[in-house]
């Protein structure tokens, strides 16, 4: 009798444990086991083997879009030092190194172009050098009894300094309406000026990238204003546009 009573006492003490301190006979302690660890880790490695082609694209066509965005920056740049300073300003382009900069109708020789970028370089350097020296954003000259002001021109930092583009996208083309003439450059030295004006030539600058896609960054003769459009794959072809191997 009272080894049935004792027997009665523990299993009523097991019984008025909490829930969570028991455990059912018969299962297993939650977790994972080795194969289904493989399992996840294969599908992680299937997701992104699918994926990885998708985000590539991606990339790449933030470049090319980022390139083109630079290099309407620079020409809307240009149009409005243009009116400002009431002088021609030209974007001059590379296109066997895929470099671009600004130039002044001042320093920039049609004949040379190449050197008088690094004439408009030089004198960049030589203003920064100046500013430097001088704490203030002008220079000060005395001619006798009088003061003078020189203010350097909002165009000294970047006058003549070449711009690249994005890795992998190249300046493809360069296309200019001259006098009702479409005359395309895709090798040597072209440039795009804009005048006191702000008047221009038509002309489209092609930007690629390694997946053969396409923008144009367009400028308008009449106002110089400038506007970028990814091309579709119908007007690639259209034009001509071999894939890049």
């Amino acid at each position: 009798m009272l080894q049935t009573k004792d027997r009665r006492d523990r299993q009523g003490a097991l019984l008025s444990q909490p829930q969570m301190f028991r455990t059912p006979i018969g299962t297993r302690s939650p977790g994972f086991t080795v194969t289904e660890l493989l399992l996840v880790l294969t599908l992680i490695g299937v997701l992104s083997a699918i994926s990885m082609p998708a985000l590539k694209g991606f990339a790449a066509t933030r470049r090319l879009k980022a390139s083109a965005a630079t290099l309407r920056s620079l020409l809307t740049f240009a149009r409005d030092m243009a009116i400002t300073d009431r002088t021609t300003y030209l974007v001059v382009f590379d296109l066997d190194n895929d470099l671009y900069w600004l130039a002044s109708s001042e320093t920039f020789n049609p004949g040379t172009p190449l050197r008088s970028a690094l004439t408009a370089q030089n004198s960049t350097a030589l203003a920064a050098i100046q500013s430097n020296i001088n704490i203030t954003t002008a220079t000060t000259t005395t001619t006798g009894n009088t003061v003078q002001q020189n203010p350097l021109s909002r165009t000294s930092g970047i006058l003549g300094v070449p711009h690249s583009v994005e890795q992998n996208v190249t300046l493809a083309a360069i296309v200019t309406n001259a006098n009702g003439r479409a005359v395309q450059a895709d090798s040597g030295v072209a440039y795009i000026y804009f005048s006191p004006h702000a008047t221009s030539e038509e002309t489209l600058v092609y930007l690629r990238n390694s997946r053969s896609q396409i923008m144009s960054v367009t400028v308008e003769a009449a106002s110089g204003r400038v506007r970028t459009r990814q091309l579709v794959p119908a007007e690639i072809e259209m034009l001509g546009f071999t894939p890049e191997n």
